[in-house]
């Protein structure tokens, strides 16, 4: 199987969502991922079992789902033992890993500076709130407050007069971030394979949600004002959702009006309309009475008869989908985008969006238990059996 980064060695010092997620997409394409928790584990692992995310008989999904294809080992870097270790980690590795604030990478002598005077070639990686400059650089931030309150994504998701906020689903601006991350590492890569010297990369969740909106924020610039939702009378009815029998919203998106007209026409049964407004401009002047006919047609049909229906005439639409759908969805199982967990026959973990020589993603190991692969790590740092010993009896690591 086609690997790209086989042979990159990552070490990964970072918890929750967001810049773990970065370093899962980096083991996905084949780096052996090395995963520093404090002795007392990654905060990640609280989040399920305090209740703050729904699951089922306890098992940690989220943790398995940023985790999975690393190798983990539980180390104090505080201590100078621990310091060596970790000074013989990151002599080792291609890409260091982090979201740690400023004040803390201080404190661990962990800056950019001081992990790159330890190995020069090194791509050094940081994930975190508001940006690395301004005021708030030193702030800590979440996705629901970075990415979801403050990137504006949950202002324009909300309607206007909504009694309450859209509420945000879980991680929902880690993941994409943590992409964006990955690809700015693998750039990094090149730049440091190319020069022989390392790059210092940065994203943060702020700014992944300005990405995100970008055609907000162009809009917000030019006018001065947050961008309209277009009147569905100022769109083809060709373009919009609709509700169908069975209380399912099914969007159409033929932007291309023209091509897909009789088509659409058919697969509703609505034959008559064809001749009549061939024509743009005319059908045009009628878009709200055609809206109307498709929305009656819509609502006399299952989702299920409808979607056949478009389906057979090439039209270009969806049922919002739930996720045990999506799940399911032939698309989704056939292209892999659903992995298979090694040890729980139940669980499917998303993959990394970008797959190469036609050939599916798999999930080699699991998220790692706390210090499950000390013992191992030590031992490829060249650490014998006794002087491992010594540092489990000293509480520098700890192990499963």
């Amino acid at each position: 199987m086609t690997r790209p980064l086989e042979g990159i060695a990552v070490l990964d010092f970072s918890e929750h969502g967001f810049v773990p997620s970065a370093a899962a997409v980096l083991a996905d394409l084949g780096a052996d991922v090395v995963k520093i928790e404090r002795l007392r584990g990654d905060a990640m692992r609280t989040i399920i079992a305090n209740g703050l995310v729904a699951t089922k008989d306890g098992y940690d999904f989220q943790f398995e789902l940023y985790n999975r294809n690393k190798r983990g080992i539980a180390l104090d870097v505080e201590t100078p033992a621990g310091r060596a270790v970790f000074e013989k980690l990151v002599t080792r590795s291609d890409v260091y890993v982090t979201n740690q604030l400023p004040r803390v990478r201080r404190r661990l002598r962990a800056d950019p500076g001081d992990v790159m005077a330890i190995n020069p070639r090194i791509v050094y990686a940081k994930g975190h709130g508001q940006g690395q400059r301004g005021a708030d650089a030193e702030a800590g931030g979440f996705d629901g407050v970075s990415y979801w309150a403050r990137g504006g994504v949950a202002h324009v998701l909300t309607e206007e007069d909504a009694p309450r906020p859209t509420r945000q689903r879980p991680a929902l601006g880690d993941g994409p971030s943590g992409m964006f991350l990955a690809g700015g590492i693998c750039a990094g890569l090149v730049h440091a394979l190319r020069t022989g010297k390392g790059t210092v990369v940065d994203v943060s969740l702020l700014g992944s949600a300005v990405w995100t909106l970008g055609p907000d924020l162009a809009y917000a610039t030019l006018a001065g004002e947050q961008m309209p939702m277009a009147d569905p009378e100022t769109l083809t009815p060709l373009m919009g959702q609709y509700r169908s029998a069975d209380g399912r919203w099914v969007s159409l998106m033929m932007i291309d009006e023209h091509r897909y007209w009789a088509p659409a026409c058919r697969a509703l049964g609505l034959t008559d309309l064809i001749e009549p407004y061939a024509d743009r401009e005319i059908r045009k002047t009628a878009w709200p009475e055609i809206a109307e006919r498709i929305r009656k047609v819509v609502s006399g049909l299952g989702h299920e008869e409808l979607a056949e229906a478009l389906r057979a005439q090439d039209c270009i639409f969806s049922v919002f989908a739930s996720p045990v759908e999506v799940a399911r969805d032939p698309a989704v199982v056939a292209n892999g985008y659903l992995m298979e967990h090694p040890e729980h026959p139940d669980v499917r973990l998303a993959a990394a969006p970008a797959q190469f020589d036609d050939e599916l993603p798999s999930v080699r190991r699991p998220g790692p238990a706390l210090g499950e692969h000390t013992r191992e790590i030590l031992t490829d740092l060249g650490y014998g059996g006794a002087a491992v010993d010594r540092l489990l009896a000293d509480g520098v690591v700890a192990q499963a």
